[in-house]
C-alpha cells in the first residue's frame, strides 16, 4: 500500500484504484494529478466513490442524502479542513468529480452503479494512449 499523495511517476504502472478516498484529500486536484503522471499512457484509473450529485437540489430525492450530508459534514470534510485542505467532502458529487478528472487529464470517464450497492458509483477513467 502507498500513499496516493506519494505515488511516483516512475514506474509507470497500468491501473490504480482508489477507494471512497478522493474526497477525503487535503489536495484532492494534487492527487488525481498525481495519479494520473503516474499512469502508462492508456492507463486507466478507476474511483469507487459516493453517488451523489454536486449540487443540494439534485440530492433531494436520494434517501440517503440526510445521512452523506451529515458524514461530509463531520467526517470528510473536516478531516480535510483539519489540514487546510480542499473539504471536499463526501457530496462533492459526479459534476465535480468529472470536472477533477477530466482538469487532471483524463478522458473516457465513465460512470457505473455498483450492483447491490445505492451508495456508491464507479468510475473508470483513462489516460491518453499518447
Amino acid at each position: 500500500m502507498l500513499d496516493v499523495a506519494r505515488l511516483p511517476a516512475q514506474p509507470a504502472v497500468d491501473a490504480v484504484f482508489a477507494f471512497d478516498a478522493i474526497h477525503d484529500q487535503v489536495d484532492p486536484a494534487g492527487v488525481l494529478a498525481r495519479i494520473f503522471d503516474a499512469l502508462a499512457p492508456a492507463g486507466v484509473f478507476v474511483m469507487v466513490d459516493i453517488k451523489a450529485h454536486s449540487n443540494l437540489e439534485d440530492n433531494l430525492h436520494n434517501p440517503f442524502a440526510p445521512m452523506l450530508y451529515a458524514v461530509s459534514t463531520l467526517h470528510c470534510m473536516t478531516v480535510s479542513l483539519a489540514h487546510d485542505g480542499a473539504g471536499l467532502g463526501t457530496v462533492w458529487g459526479e459534476e465535480l468529480a468529472r470536472t477533477m478528472l477530466a482538469d487532471a487529464g483524463f478522458v473516457d470517464v465513465t460512470v457505473h452503479d455498483v450492483p447491490d450497492d445505492p451508495l456508491d458509483v464507479v468510475y473508470v477513467a483513462r489516460k491518453p494512449a499518447a
